[in-house]
């Protein structure tokens, strides 16, 4: 009689790990958001054309003269477009709302930045459609109030540039990621340690003070060759004859003062950065804020006085 041989036992599968579950999750979501900035765009569009259409059938056709002075504001298509305006800016302010409230499901925020950016363009379209560059000259409280929409839209318009492009230049530069705080911190550092070693080393003065800084290049252009921060300080020691022009006794303290001052260059560049990414927020939410009682008392003067 045989002796029958048990088949081995197969190795169990592991179990997926819940991590790749979440970032599989997190892919595929991206990647309908990328779907939705586009439909955002998309739709945008469309309200354009709907909005430069409506202006062209008041200016050439309903209120050509001599039936009418043109496009203005006090005719029906004038109050189409402002009636959409205030739609348009009651869509662009949903974002300030989606943002705060981050337990909300409805679309991601990057979608609701988009949807932001894309509504908040045609919405100053609309509006100057709406009551015509002689609103300014004719009213000057409802222009004035044209303004501060235009500037409104222009600080959102420009922060939107800074958030795309300003990223990408501070990334192409930084050592390691640091806050604006955290750069202001290392500045200092930087600053006292160079002042130390030139109160202990007042002869490398003028290497420090004068040949270094002309061989320091704009941080971007290192950038842009991928170079680490140590390639940026041979590079420099070398372009400033530091092994021929330093005495042999000097090369290790001279050597840490370029150290420190490519260090102070790059933190330098990246604290301008850090400005221009915060600089413009301000100035966004303070004509936010104006904006919203003007654009009531513009509705109430215009209907009740």
């Amino acid at each position: 009689m045989t002796a029958t041989t048990a088949p081995a036992p197969q190795a169990a599968r592991p179990a997926p790990s819940p991590t790749a579950k979440k970032l599989s999750g997190k892919t595929l979501k991206e990647k309908e958001t990328r779907w939705d900035k586009r439909a955002a765009w998309f739709l945008a569009f469309v309200t354009t054309v709907i909005v430069v259409g409506l202006w062209a059938l008041s200016a050439y056709k309903l209120d050509a003269p001599p039936l009418g002075r043109g496009a203005q504001g006090d005719t029906v298509v004038g109050y189409a477009l402002g009636i959409l305006t205030l739609v348009l800016y009651g869509v662009v302010a949903a974002y300030s709302m989606r943002h705060r409230k981050r337990v909300q499901k409805r679309a991601m925020t990057r979608t609701w930045m988009e949807v932001h950016l894309a509504f908040g363009l045609v919405a100053g379209l609309a509006a100057v459609l709406h009551s015509g560059p002689r609103l300014l000259s004719a009213a000057p409280l409802h222009g004035a109030f044209l303004v501060a929409w235009l500037l409104l839209i222009a600080t959102g318009f420009f922060g939107k540039i800074i958030g795309v492009v300003v990223p990408r230049r501070l990334t192409r530069i930084e050592d390691e990621a640091l806050l604006a705080e955290d750069v202001t911190e290392k500045q200092a550092a930087m600053r006292k340690q160079i002042e130390e070693l030139l109160q202990a080393n007042p002869d490398l003065a003028e290497y420090a003070n004068t040949t270094v800084p002309k061989a320091i290049k704009n941080p971007q252009a290192y950038g842009k060759r991928r170079m680490k921060r140590p390639d940026v300080i041979e590079e420099v020691w070398t372009q400033t004859n530091g092994p021929t022009a330093v005495a042999a006794d000097k090369q290790d303290t001279a050597k840490r003062l370029v150290t420190c001052l490519v260090e102070e260059r790059f933190l330098e560049q990246m604290q301008g950065y850090h400005w221009m990414l915060r600089a413009w927020v301000p100035v966004h939410v303070a004509l936010t804020t104006l904006c919203f009682p003007w654009l009531i008392v513009h509705i109430v003067t215009v209907f009740l006085l």
